[in-house]
């Protein structure tokens, strides 16, 4: 059999039923693949009662935990790739919800605050000296907890995620 005869042999079995199957099973594959990768990546990550932040951000302001309102925890480093995603939605998030933001083995407070004017970044920093990633269970970066007013973790998530899931979620943190 020729090479131009297997080809139309094969492309007569693919029909256009037959390929859409084909792009439904590997989708689901697909789905399937990113669904373990992510419950992996989260296994450490907290749940429950958020344990309590009192430290000072990298512009010397003192940050509290505290159990007002849903509040949206970020972990993150200059260094992350996946991070420089992320950190726009958290920025255009801060003015209007309350975010706490870790950044984890990404310097000095100096380096820090440099990065954070470069990227014209708006929202206040922890630099993460005493290991808090830890304490949460953030072993993958970017980790973002949606913490609601009781101060019990509601949802979790590492990797990128949109500006309007964080939205969603922060507003059904409130029920």
């Amino acid at each position: 059999m020729s090479w131009l005869n297997r080809k139309l042999a094969i492309s007569s079995w693919l029909t256009p039923k037959r390929k859409r199957y084909r792009y439904l099973r590997d989708f689901i594959f697909l789905a399937l693949f990113a669904f373990a990768l992510l419950s992996y990546q989260q296994r450490h990550m907290l749940s429950g009662q958020a344990p309590a932040i009192d430290a000072i951000s990298t512009q010397g302001e003192a940050i509290h935990f505290a159990n007002v309102q849903p509040t949206l925890v970020y972990f993150w480093g200059t260094w992350c790739p996946v991070c420089r995603i992320t950190s726009p939605m958290v920025n255009s998030l801060a003015p209007g919800a309350k975010v706490i933001s870790i950044a984890v083995g990404s310097g000095t407070d100096e380096q820090i605050n440099q990065f954070m004017l470069e990227h014209q970044y708006q929202f206040d920093v922890i630099n993460d000296k005493t290991q808090l990633h830890q304490t949460w269970g953030a072993m993958a970066f970017p980790s973002i907890y949606i913490v609601d007013a009781e101060g019990q973790i509601r949802y979790k998530t590492s990797g990128a995620t949109s500006s309007w899931g964080m939205k969603l979620r922060l507003w059904l943190a409130k029920f």
